[in-house]
Order: structure tokens, then C-alpha cells, then sequence
């Protein structure tokens, strides 16, 4: 009998050296103050989460700025009445709407990319939290069979194995104090971590739901691009109708005679400014100003039988819209004019002159783009601009001209 006793004695006192060893090796409840992260592991994910809120806010920023930027855009081109007017501008500048849209999808991308990557760093902490509790729970079996063992229940057999293993009522009552505290703290930090982990779900699941809107206002955009740029491509198929300028010029004979002849005033008033001749002639064939393009519409000379003189030659071909245009020879830029949205009654839309030395100068025409400025030395073959539709034109096109002391003279004498 005394065996018995003695055996069940010290198989309690095992089990309780195996609490309280259990007890002490709790990462949790022990050590990280029953919430699983240490001080420096909280502070990185605040700097983490706050990190990802800056990036976001940033970016949202951007994508105000870009949609400012369209609606200007837009707004732009519905001021303009005159249908033909808005068709130009549109045409002329749909290439900034592309850039517009362009920049767009980049500034989604960059926020999908920084929300993917903010997903991923929670479902780490989402998994990480998963094994803390599955850690704890197998701690919280072993302490509720410990405890269960040395009569830490209200069970009669329990609690009267505890009291054989007491020294005294009052060591006894400890003990029971002692494991229910525990038994309690362990409930509490499981329902804190549950109550972690639920949240961290429900940031996820919104981080994903703000994901999959992302992407679609991403796939969204790249659609319209695609739309813009199918766009682009018909407008650089437009090229010059003369046909349809000289139905034009018929129609409105009085009023774009007049506006070419206030052109013509204004050139020569800006050639008397430029003196062309007091260095010599560079010298040498010009080049042709639009590489892979030769198809010309409309030559030097009177045209529109005899009533309008054409004071260059017009360069034009498919897909000629936004073409690299070069210096013909080496100069300087002398002069350079840029044709707003709504200037369609400025002949010549945005252009530059080119001087030569010698009095002899070049003008190229009707551009969609400078990348040059006043002053530049240019040598030939150097890309001075783009092709456009700026002025008065039907369609995209060069007009190129040679001067000589401020007199348009045939462009052919000079080009290869």
C-alpha cells in the first residue's frame, strides 16, 4: 500500500515539475508577452505597413496628376468648335494622350507591383501566425493533461491527488491558484492570437480585393491604349489630299488667300530680321529632309489652276505621321514657331528655319514636333523634328522649302 502511495506521489510531482516546465518554455506566454512578436519584430511590421500606406499615397497621387492631365487634354480639344479644327487637333495631338495613358498604366503597375508585394509579406505574417498557434495549442494540450493529472479541475479525485501531494491546505490552494492562472492566461493569449490571425485575414482579403481592382483598371488601360494607338496608326496613314485642300482653297478662296498671303508677309518680315548672308554658303547637294518617304503631293509653282503659288514642295507617303525629319546641310536654327491646338489658320502650323550661310535657308513645315531650339548648330542628316498635320493641312505631310535671301526658290535645284 505504502509502494502504491509513494508511486502515485511522485507521479504527481513529475507531473507537476512537467507543468512547470512547460510553463517556462512557453515562447509566449514567457518571453514575448503573450502575443508572439518581440519589440523589434512589431516595429518592423509598423515601418512595413507604414512604408506600403506612403508608396500607395504616393502613387494615388500620381494617378490624380495623370487623370488632371487627361481631363485637361480633353477639355482642350472640346473647346475647339470647328469640327475640321477638333479632327486636326485630335490627330495632332493624340500621341500626348497615348503618353498620358502610357505614364497611366505605368503608375497601376507600379501600385499592383507594390500592393502584390505588401500581400505577400502579410501572408507570411499570416502563416508565421498560424504556426505560433498551432505551437501554442499543442503546449496548451500538454498543460491541460499536466494539469488534468495533478487535479488542477474541480474533478473530487484530481483535486484530492493534489492534496496527497501537499505538504499543506495552504500549498495546496497555491497550486490550484497557480495552475488556473495559467490555464486562464493560456486561453486569453490563444483568443488573442485568433483574434490576430482573424484580422490579418481580413487585411488580406482586402488587400487582395484592391489587388484584383488594380488589375482591371490596368487591363482597362492598356485596352484604351490599344485603342489610342490603333488610332495613331490611322492618322499616320492619313496623309496629304491635295485634292481635298484645293476643294478647300476653292470653297474658301477669299479667306485662305488672304491668310497666305499675311504668311508670306510675315516670313519675309522674319528673313529681313535673320541676315542669311553674311557667312558663305556651306556648300554641297542638300539631303532629302524625310528619310524612306518621296512620294510628293504637290511640287513648287503656281497650282489650283494658277491661283495659289506653292512656295516649296509637299513630302507625304503611309504612315508618314510622326517621321524622323533631318537637317538637309549644316546650319543654324535661326527661327522656330509652334502651332497651338486651335491655331489651324497658321499656314504653316509649327515650323523652323534652318540658315546655311550665303542667304540660303531651309524651312521645314507643318511639324508635329521640334528637337531642335533656336541657335543649335545642326549638321546634315541630324533629326531637327517630326512630321505632323500642324496648320493648314489635310493630312500629314512635310511642306519644304528653300529660300534664297528670303525668295522661295525651287527646292529641287538644291536636294539629292
Amino acid at each position: 500500500m505504502k509502494n502504491k502511495t509513494v508511486k502515485r506521489l511522485l507521479s504527481v510531482l513529475c507531473c507537476f515539475l512537467a507543468l512547470l516546465m512547460i510553463a517556462s518554455s512557453s515562447p509566449i506566454a514567457l518571453a514575448n508577452n503573450g502575443d508572439g512578436e518581440t519589440t523589434e519584430e512589431k516595429s518592423d511590421k509598423k515601418e512595413s505597413d507604414k512604408k506600403y500606406k506612403e508608396q500607395i499615397s504616393q502613387l494615388q497621387d500620381e494617378q490624380v496628376k495623370l487623370q488632371q492631365q487627361m481631363t485637361d487634354y480633353n477639355n482642350k480639344i472640346k473647346d475647339i468648335k470647328d469640327d475640321k479644327k477638333r479632327q486636326q487637333a485630335i490627330a495632332n495631338s493624340i500621341d500626348e494622350k497615348i503618353s498620358i495613358i502610357e505614364e497611366s498604366i505605368a503608375v497601376g503597375k507600379e501600385k499592383i507591383a507594390v500592393t502584390s508585394n505588401y500581400i505577400t509579406a502579410k501572408n507570411i505574417e499570416i502563416r508565421n501566425k498560424e504556426a505560433d498557434i498551432e505551437d501554442n495549442l499543442q503546449l496548451f494540450r500538454d498543460r491541460v493533461k499536466a494539469i488534468y493529472m495533478t487535479g488542477g479541475y474541480s474533478d473530487t479525485a484530481n483535486s484530492l491527488m493534489m492534496l496527497l501531494g501537499s505538504k499543506s491546505v495552504s500549498e495546496f490552494l497555491t497550486r490550484t491558484e497557480f495552475l488556473n492562472r495559467i490555464a486562464e492566461h493560456d486561453h486569453q493569449m490563444l483568443e488573442e492570437l485568433r483574434d490576430q490571425l482573424a484580422d490579418l485575414n481580413e487585411e488580406k482579403a482586402i488587400l487582395d480585393a484592391e489587388k484584383a481592382a488594380l488589375e482591371e483598371e490596368k487591363a482597362a488601360l492598356e485596352a484604351e491604349q490599344a485603342e489610342l494607338e490603333k488610332e495613331l496608326q490611322q492618322a499616320k496613314n492619313s496623309i496629304h489630299d491635295l485634292s481635298q485642300m484645293q476643294k478647300e482653297y476653292e470653297e474658301n478662296f477669299e479667306e485662305l488667300s488672304a491668310m497666305a498671303k499675311k504668311i508670306q508677309e510675315e516670313l519675309l518680315d522674319i528673313y529681313k530680321s535673320l541676315n542669311t548672308s553674311n557667312t558663305a554658303y556651306v556648300g554641297g547637294e542638300m539631303l532629302w529632309p524625310v528619310p524612306g518617304y518621296s512620294k510628293i503631293s504637290s511640287t513648287f509653282g503656281w497650282r489650283f489652276n494658277n491661283t495659289d503659288f506653292h512656295t516649296g514642295v509637299d513630302i507625304t507617303g503611309g504612315g508618314v505621321h510622326g517621321a524622323k525629319v533631318v537637317a538637309t546641310n549644316t546650319g543654324t536654327v535661326v527661327h522656330t514657331n509652334y502651332c497651338p491646338y486651335n491655331g489651324y489658320a497658321y499656314g504653316y502650323g509649327t515650323y523652323l528655319i534652318v540658315d546655311h550661310g550665303g542667304g540660303i535657308t531651309t524651312l521645314y513645315a507643318h511639324l508635329s514636333n521640334i528637337t531642335v531650339q533656336k541657335g543649335d548648330i545642326v549638321v546634315m542628316g541630324q533629326q531637327i523634328g517630326n512630321v505632323g498635320n500642324t496648320g493648314w493641312s489635310t493630312g500629314a505631310h512635310l511642306h519644304f522649302e528653300v529660300r534664297k535671301n528670303g525668295t522661295a526658290v525651287n527646292p529641287m535645284s538644291y536636294i539629292t
